[in-house]
């Protein structure tokens, strides 16, 4: 059994990882965390995210609908993802409303991303 604190260094290494452009490792460090803490949110997120870094939005999408929001279905941080994914996959009046109820609510790591989508969102195309 791996212990929380590394469980959650792996998902940091995870998340430099996809955000560094090193998909494939991303995908098996997330994955094996999914294995290894099946009810944690880090790794559908991380997936979510390694997705959307790779173009597949409707993925993203589904992860975030199918395996974390199942987990919690309150979570401001999935909430903001989906609406990012939706934003994303070109659905804007879907993606508005999720993200609205976000930049809403009272959590503000979730609130200040949501808020950021919201502002991209609204621009007029260039």
């Amino acid at each position: 059994m791996l212990r929380v604190e590394t469980l959650r260094l792996l998902a940091d290494i995870g998340f430099m990882a996809t955000g560094s452009g090193f998909s494939p490792q991303a995908e098996c460090i997330f994955r094996a965390i999914e294995v290894a803490k099946p009810r944690s949110l880090a790794p559908h997120i991380g997936l979510a995210l390694n997705c959307m870094n790779n173009k597949q939005h409707q993925m993203a999408l589904d992860i975030l609908e199918k395996k974390a929001l199942p987990l919690e279905p309150e979570n401001p941080i999935i909430r903001a993802y989906v609406g990012m994914a939706l934003m994303m996959l070109g659905r804007a009046s879907e993606s508005e409303r999720c993200l609205t109820a976000v930049a809403r609510g009272d959590d503000e790591p979730a609130k200040t991303l949501a808020t950021q989508l919201l502002s991209q969102l609204r621009q007029p195309p260039k």
